[in-house]
């Protein structure tokens, strides 16, 4: 949802500082400069967005060309003025929530008011970033099927990080874990049976339970996908800072979620006051944007899986194996498996390979069969 103005809690609208922003006392005026770099260094459709007025500051070319329109036609427009007016209410609710600090991003299907196809719907994702020592909102536009899971329209860019800096899973309708990938050992010191049935409010750090519980209120209004920060206690009885990507994947009250954790990297050396420096800092912001698309695509797709109290043996994959078996599960083939992970065929073969081997069975067929009836696998039969 495309988030541009903002309202307060009792529906009046919010004023926004001079310079339009949010700025920490004290802090540098933000270089437009500085903006127009964040989004000009990415060929993903971006954005950036004021907050909390919503004023387009800089777009750049792929975005102008996905909504149909010209950069210079939207840098300084309203970007509320582009919605469908049935969204507007929406995206001020999720601006609200990204000014106040409630979420951090969000993913939703929106309709803009004048596409070349009336009938085309977009994938939008829109995070907060510092730029400059102010926070400003990055918005991705891409166009979407209606039924489409996946932003398959993401032009491929350097770099894209393989899911499997993650840890990929999901939280039954009584909010305990009842699906979590192997990476769940090297982030949190956790193995995924130690996981399994544990509540999930159990590990969040209790200040930040509030900001989690707004998150899931927000995904259960309609946006595909959320973004937050919290903090997970690990086995080292140490907080461990991540950055959460959820959605709600069924009604509910609380709905049962899918969820991804990809780990902070905001405690890395600061950069210098360097232009290279300030380039590996945007190219940083361009692969987090790129993690976080690739996990709001495939968290939708985890409640195809057993969970792992009916097939244990899905807890010794990876999120990359897991990333395969949800798209073979919906009927892609080997090279459009590849294609959507943006690896090689061989690779998404030798995947396959150590699914095969993890759980026990020869074949596609097998493993589709072992998934999809919830049968044993073949070693445990016997």
């Amino acid at each position: 949802m495309l988030v541009f103005m903002t309202i307060s809690h009792n529906g009046a609208l919010k004023s926004s500082a001079p310079d339009g922003g949010h700025r920490a006392p004290g802090a540098p005026a933000r270089s437009p400069d500085a903006v127009e770099a964040l989004v000009g260094s990415s060929d993903i459709p971006l954005a950036a967005v004021d907050l909390p007025s919503g004023r387009f500051l800089a777009v750049n070319p792929p975005l102008a060309s996905a909504v149909g329109s010209t950069v210079s036609a939207l840098t300084g427009s309203s970007s509320l003025d582009w919605l469908s007016t049935d969204d507007r209410h929406a995206a001020q609710l999720g601006l609200q929530a990204l000014a106040d600090g409630d979420l951090t991003g969000y993913q939703a299907i929106r309709r803009l008011t004048n596409p070349k196809d009336p009938d085309q719907v977009f994938a939008i994702w829109v995070s907060t970033v510092d730029v400059d020592g102010e926070r400003v909102g990055l918005a991705s536009v891409i166009p979407s099927a209606r039924r489409d899971n996946q932003f398959r329209a993401l032009p491929p860019v350097s770099k894209v990080p393989e899911p499997g800096s993650m840890v990929l899973g999901t939280v039954d309708s009584s909010w305990r874990l009842d699906r979590i990938s192997q990476d769940v050992t090297p982030l949190l010191g956790l193995t995924p049976e130690q996981c399994t049935g544990q509540p999930v409010l159990g590990v969040i750090h209790p200040s930040d339970v509030p900001a989690f519980l707004a998150a899931v209120e927000h995904a259960r209004r309609g946006e595909r996908a959320v973004r937050l920060t919290l903090r997970l206690n690990a086995r080292s009885r140490d907080w461990t800072k991540v950055t959460v990507v959820l959605a709600t994947i069924a009604p509910g009250d609380p709905p049962p979620l899918a969820f991804a954790l990809i780990r902070d990297d905001d405690a890395a050396d600061p950069p210098g006051p360097g232009d290279s420096s300030r380039e590996m800092q945007l190219e940083a912001h361009m692969l987090r944007i790129a993690d976080e698309l690739h996990a709001a695509g495939l968290i939708p797709r985890l409640q195809q899986l057993p969970a792992l109290t009916d097939e244990p043996q899905l807890g010794k994959l990876t999120s990359r194996e897991w990333a395969v078996l949800t798209r073979l599960l919906d009927g892609q083939r080997i090279p459009a498996i590849a294609a959507d992970l943006y690896v090689s065929q061989s690779t998404v073969r030798n995947h396959l390979s150590s699914i095969y081997a993890k759980l026990g069975v020869h074949s596609q067929v097998d493993l589709i069969r072992l998934l999809r009836r919830g049968t044993k696998s073949p070693a445990t039969d016997q």
